[in-house]
C-alpha cells in the first residue's frame, strides 16, 4: 500500500467561521482594544523575549478566567469554541483520533511594517500538537502566511480571506512566516493545542 502525501495535504482551510455580524463585532473590538502589547518569542532564557527583528506585532491574550469583563470572557468562549470546533474537523478530515486541549489563544494585530519571520509554534519549553490561525480581516495589504517546507524551494501560499481558520501540525515540518504588512493592519488570532 503507498501513500503519497505531500506536506500541504495536513494544513486545512476553514471558512465563514463566525457569523457575517459577529465577526464585524469582533473587528470592532480589536480595533477600539487597548490590551495589545508588543508580542515576544520563546527565547533561551524566558518564554517573552522581545525581538522586533523577528516578531514585529502586538499581541492580547484574552481570558476566561480571572478576570473583570465579561466582554473579555464571552469572546474569548467563543473564540475557544470555534477552534475546538474546528480542530474536531481538521482530525475528521484526515480521519485522526485523539483528545487534545486548546491551551492558549492570543488576538494579533500587525501594522504595517509588523512580520513574523519563519519558525515553528512547537518548542521544548511549549509543547504544541496543532497551530491555528484565524484571520478576522481582509483588508490589508501583504502580511501573507507562508509556509517553507524542507527540502522544497517554492512557499506554499495561504490565500488571506476574512473569517478563515488555517489548521496544521506544530510541529519542524511546518515552518511558517507572516509576511510584513505593507498597507493596513491585520487582524488575527492564533491558538494552539496539546
Amino acid at each position: 500500500m503507498e501513500i503519497n502525501y505531500s506536506l500541504d495535504h495536513y494544513i486545512k482551510v476553514f471558512d465563514n467561521i463566525l457569523p457575517k455580524n459577529v465577526l464585524e463585532n469582533f473587528l470592532r473590538i480589536c480595533k477600539e482594544s487597548k490590551k495589545f502589547k508588543n508580542a515576544g518569542i520563546i527565547g533561551k532564557k524566558d518564554l517573552h523575549t522581545i525581538n522586533k527583528k523577528i516578531r514585529s506585532t502586538f499581541t492580547w491574550a484574552p481570558k476566561n478566567m480571572d478576570v473583570k469583563s465579561l466582554t473579555e470572557v464571552h469572546w474569548t468562549n467563543l473564540l475557544i469554541n470555534a477552534f475546538t470546533k474546528n480542530i474536531v474537523n481538521y482530525q475528521s478530515a484526515l480521519d485522526i483520533e485523539g483528545i487534545f486541549s486548546v491551551n492558549d489563544i492570543q488576538i494579533l494585530k500587525y501594522i504595517a511594517g509588523g512580520h513574523y519571520k519563519i519558525h515553528t509554534d512547537h518548542a521544548a519549553t511549549i509543547p504544541r500538537t496543532y497551530s491555528c490561525i484565524f484571520l478576522v480581516n481582509d483588508d490589508y495589504e501583504g502580511g501573507d502566511l507562508i509556509f517553507k517546507f524542507p527540502g522544497y524551494e517554492d512557499n506554499f501560499k495561504i490565500e488571506k480571506c476574512k473569517n478563515r481558520m488555517i489548521i496544521w501540525p506544530s510541529n519542524f515540518l511546518y515552518p511558517h512566516s507572516v509576511l510584513p504588512v505593507i498597507k493596513g493592519e491585520r487582524y488575527s488570532v492564533v491558538a494552539w493545542a496539546l
